[in-house]
């Protein structure tokens, strides 16, 4: 019995118009809702498959997002440490935000290649 998908639905319809039109991003946590397991082959059959599978290989908190057949929306689960879903999501974005490169890691990779540039330079002469 589907109760709560065409609310989903309608939601994500709204988030994508937000998300093209003000840029504004938003995520749907929906093993937080009361949706029946009618309502959950709904979503997913209404959004479809997309072509992007993106694996996050945390030891502290792994992450899969999946592309729809929607256009900035993706599916998310995240796990355990014994791989067991503890979070699932839907995000309307560009791409999903865990999944970018963070700051600190940017700045982290700033000197990394800047050391190795350094060693390549060295070898080179």
């Amino acid at each position: 019995m589907l109760m709560n998908a065409p609310a989903i639905l309608n939601e994500i319809l709204q988030a994508l118009r937000n998300l093209y039109e003000k840029g504004e991003e938003h995520i749907i946590y929906i093993n937080k809702l009361p949706l029946t397991e009618e309502d959950r082959i709904a979503i997913l059959d209404t959004l479809g498959e997309g072509q992007v599978s993106i694996k996050l290989n945390s030891k502290t908190q792994p992450a899969e997002w999946k592309e729809t057949g929607i256009y900035g929306v993706w599916i998310g689960v995240f796990f355990d440490r014994d791989n067991k879903p503890i979070l699932e999501t839907i995000e309307i974005t560009t791409f999903p935000r865990l999944a970018s490169s963070q700051g600190e890691d940017i700045r982290e990779s700033i000197k990394l290649l800047e050391d190795r540039l350094k060693v390549l330079l060295h070898t080179k002469r």
